[in-house]
């Protein structure tokens, strides 16, 4: 478990940690490590199933267990069990990693004991803060994390009640283009535009980050692909909508781009109900995201609440025994 260092450490409070990283999904797993490596953990620990990480809990030292909800042999919900009733393992930090959220698994794994809930896509920055949640929001006090609560529960539905619009970020080396697109999506939408790939990858890598990006292919020095590529390879960035801008004739590059990870492509000549029926799509897709993490987060920290309250309660209660028990 995290040790007094650990949690005072400023500059990095991952430091000196190990993680246990469950997923049976080659290409996740990868991701999720480089991320976790980014954000500075010792050690990570793969299993790729949910009767191997169990073995590895009970072999050696863990402080985090990071889990799909799907696995062979155990599932993520077995595991969170079977970990819990342990003593060497029940405070360990565990946390869901998931596609897309299910209200009853959210529920039962926070019924069991689940430190937090996390639905892709997530940047590194979403990521860093649930993690630093579950990892060291048991060692505060039940007075201070009732009030520390009750002031994140008070945020979260303030967020919910106050989104803000989506931010475009539109990459052409022509500038008539960015004009055109802009003028179609700025009623809607927050945009900002970028002439190059280099442009737009400092742009990505600063907050807030676009939420969605229209990207021509043909670009001097780096072209599209190569922005993709880079945008996806990278933990910070890669959770980023991209939605390709192609000439007819692109065929190729544009099936080379989907490969890469893009979400879809808009053909020039831009052809505006076309423009903003892809962006409104995929905007929706974003959006729908953003309020799954809001219920997730909804319900966890009703979670933490009631389990503060109790503790609370349970604290006042032998305190009041105690008394009774000296006067008499």
């Amino acid at each position: 478990m995290p040790t007094e260092k650990h949690l005072i450490s400023q500059e990095n409070p991952f430091l000196g940690l190990t993680v246990l990283l469950v997923d049976n999904v080659n290409d996740t797993q990868s991701t999720i490590a480089n991320m976790l490596t980014a954000m500075g953990f010792k050690n990570i620990v793969l299993a790729a199933n949910g009767a191997s990480a169990l073995n590895i809990l009970f072999q050696q030292e863990i402080n985090l267990i990071l889990t799909a909800p799907q696995l062979p042999k155990n599932d993520s919900m077995q595991l969170l069990k079977q970990a819990k009733v342990s003593p060497k393992t029940a405070k360990i930090p565990f946390v869901i990693v998931a596609e897309t959220i299910n209200q009853e698994q959210v529920l039962e794994a926070i019924k069991h004991g689940v430190s937090e809930y996390i639905i892709k896509p997530f940047s590194e920055k979403q990521l860093v803060n649930q993690l630093t949640k579950a990892i060291f929001d048991k060692h505060t006090s039940a007075n201070k994390k009732l009030s520390s609560l009750t002031k994140k529960h008070s945020q979260i539905a303030t967020k919910k009640s106050s989104q803000q619009p989506l931010q475009i970020l539109v990459v052409d080396d022509v500038i008539d283009n960015i004009k055109i697109i802009s003028e179609i999506l700025r009623k809607e939408y927050k945009v900002k535009a970028a002439t190059s790939g280099e442009k737009a990858l400092q742009i990505c890598d600063i907050d807030p980050q676009p939420d969605l990006i229209l990207l021509d292919i043909m670009m001097p020095v780096m072209d599209g692909m190569e922005v993709c590529r880079r945008l996806k390879s990278n933990p910070k960035t890669q959770h980023i909508a991209v939605i390709f801008l192609s000439a007819l004739d692109q065929t190729k590059h544009i099936v080379q781009g989907l490969e890469l990870g893009a979400v879809d492509y808009i053909t020039k000549p831009i052809d505006p109900p076309l423009v903003e029926a892809r962006v409104r799509t995929h905007g929706k897709i974003v959006e729908s995201n953003k309020l799954m993490r809001n219920q997730i987060d909804i319900m966890q920290e009703n979670a933490r609440l009631k389990e503060a309250f109790e503790l609370i309660k349970q604290k006042g209660y032998h305190t009041g025994s105690s008394s009774v028990r000296k006067r008499i």
